[in-house]
């Protein structure tokens, strides 16, 4: 029988922010560096990707180094929101049986702190882009933005479907971890879009990373426009997988708890 339940719907944003605290909180206890690494772990990913494929790319692409960190800090932002959101109501299983919590505010309150980390890595970013002289104006950081809310967006659409499955098919995480591999390689982030054939292009950008990321690099480092057609279509198409995802949540948050 559960405890209590929060009965107050204007409190749901105050729980959001107090688990997302406290999930960073956890997170780093313990760790000698803590938050630091938040910044060091794509940071370094950077270096070594940077050293081993700059050369190869530079001739074709000159601010290969500025693409790369802004593939690398966009996938992370990804692989981290929809890793955590998938995990999130397992984590919180023994909250669940105690205090009626909303299915969505766990897995939101989950990948809040990923977007924090986000803002901290962007920040770095944007001093990249001061430092090679390629800071973008105002509209092309408004776009940019846009990019980054999608990103923020399909990774909810995944935890709203993958975190009542998980409960189930414990094995999914795993295989999570196989596909974030794949994709990762299946995006624009080492490479320059540009270096594979066409036809490998259309079939790469069935991934919607690649296009969010490319795209974030014509704005950020092209100071350019993407095709609006393409960003369109996308939206067209996410709009639905995200209330579908939503309307998935709550029908299989029914029957929940006893399966945790």
């Amino acid at each position: 029988m559960r405890a209590s339940v929060i009965k107050n719907k204007s409190n749901y944003w105050e729980v959001i922010w107090m688990l997302a605290k406290t999930d960073l909180k956890m997170r780093y206890q313990g760790s000698w560096l803590g938050a630091v690494w938040v910044f060091l772990k794509p940071f370094c990913l950077f270096l070594i990707l940077n050293f081993v494929f700059s050369s190869l790319f530079y001739e074709n692409n000159p601010p290969y180094t500025i693409r790369l960190l802004v593939g690398l800090i966009l996938w992370f932002f990804f692989s981290e929101a929809t890793t955590v959101g998938m995990n999130s109501l397992l984590s919180k299983s023994d909250i669940l049986r105690k205090i009626y919590i909303p299915k969505w505010i766990i897995i939101i309150s989950a990948t809040v702190h990923s977007g924090l980390a986000f803002c901290f890595n962007a920040i770095i970013l944007f001093l990249f882009l001061i430092g090679y002289q390629v800071f973008p104006d105002i509209w092309h950081l408004l776009i940019f933005f846009i990019y980054v809310v999608l990103i923020y967006g399909i990774s909810l659409t995944f935890s709203f479907f993958a975190a009542p499955l998980i409960v189930r098919f414990r094995d999914l995480n795993q295989i999570w971890e196989v596909l974030l591999q794949v994709l990762f390689y299946a995006s624009p982030i080492i490479y320059p879009i540009t270096a594979v054939p066409p036809k490998v292009q259309t079939l790469l950008y069935i991934n919607p990373m690649t296009l969010l990321i490319e795209h974030s690099k014509v704005a950020l480092v092209d100071h350019g426009v993407a095709r609006v057609d393409h960003l369109l279509i996308f939206i067209a198409i996410f709009i639905p997988c995200f209330v579908g995802s939503m309307l998935y949540l709550k029908s299989a948050s029914r029957n929940l708890i006893e399966n945790m």
